[in-house]
């Protein structure tokens, strides 16, 4: 599957449906496909209000990292983009204060 979307752009619309269908599968749990469901949709609402406060370049990283090996995941895009987001904030931080971290 090839997941192309510009950064710049809105959130991506993938469907939830086939990553939540193999991970029900994969546990054996097939009530667990609502649960998932609801919590990609949950995911999906967070990403279209927060957005824009994610970089293009965080934006493109996570978007690639969330489509490996399977369908996309709003949860794993979201996810990704808020431990971006608190990496960049904390080395902000700690160059404000004086100290850098290495590359």
């Amino acid at each position: 599957m090839v997941l192309l979307v510009l950064a710049g752009g809105p959130v991506p619309n993938f469907s939830a449906e086939p990553f939540c269908r193999g991970i029900a599968e994969l546990l054996r749990e097939p009530e667990y496909l609502q649960i998932c469901l609801d919590r990609e949709r949950e995911a999906s609402d967070q990403l279209k209000a927060s957005w824009p406060k994610f970089s293009p370049a965080d934006r493109t990283r996570c978007l690639h990292l969330s489509s490996l090996g399977s369908a996309p995941s709003y949860v794993e895009l979201l996810a990704c983009l808020e431990i971006a987001q608190e990496i960049r904030e904390r080395e902000a931080r700690e160059r404000g204060n004086g100290f850098s971290l290495p590359p």
